[in-house]
């Protein structure tokens, strides 16, 4: 089925039943506000979906290069990769040196970006709907959104942000539950069990 707008977030390969833990464990540096003004992740979010949706409806048969470049320069910047590397590495980040963490964070981007190219090839002219932003810390906000005729696929999205000093960064995404951080941890886990038990990140 082409039933694949949910793919922008990449959850639809990352079914497995895993949970992200609570908490997020936040470094303490990411915990201080910032004191501009700066835009909300609910506009953030409408706006990034706005230019994703322009582009797949306005685009003929856009090609996998142009799909992966338009991720690139228009999608990558919402997220967060390298805040996601060190919850995906957890205690095994303490042994890793800014290289393997660069490496980390650069491999998960291109496991979400290169899933979502895939599953953008078919888009079927889906709809979203927005729903109201809700606060779960003092620097985290869900924003859901939901997929309209989602057919097979899950009905709802959900973004965590968190407020960095560039601005709300998304930092997880989660369909029914399934968080793709809880996903890149185990993922990380057995890739280093495979390795030996070894404490650092290996490409």
């Amino acid at each position: 089925m082409k039933r694949v707008l949910m793919a922008i977030t990449t959850l639809s390969l990352f079914a497995a039943s895993v949970q992200a833990a609570p908490g997020y464990n936040y470094p303490a540096s990411r915990l201080q506000a910032p004191v501009y003004q700066e835009v909300g992740p609910d506009a953030l979010l409408r706006e990034g979906m706005t230019k994703l949706l322009r582009f797949l409806r306005t685009s003929d048969s856009p090609q996998p290069q142009q799909i992966s470049a338009f991720l690139e320069r228009e999608v990558a910047p919402y997220f967060d990769f390298a805040y996601m590397a060190t919850w995906a590495a957890g205690p095994m980040n303490r042994h890793m040196n800014d290289q393997q963490r660069q490496a980390l964070a650069q491999k998960i981007k291109e496991m979400l970006l290169g899933t979502l190219s895939k599953r953008l090839s078919s888009y079927d002219n889906q709809d979203v709907r927005f729903f109201r932003p809700r606060r779960v810390a003092d620097n985290e906000v869900k924003v859901r959104v939901g997929i309209l005729q989602a057919g097979g696929y899950p009905a709802s999205l959900d973004f965590r942000f968190y407020r960095s000093d560039d601005g709300w960064k998304v930092f997880d995404v989660s369909a029914n539950g399934n968080s793709a951080l809880a996903f890149y941890r185990r993922h990380v886990a057995n890739l280093s069990r495979a390795q030996g038990g070894g404490r650092s990140y290996r490409r």
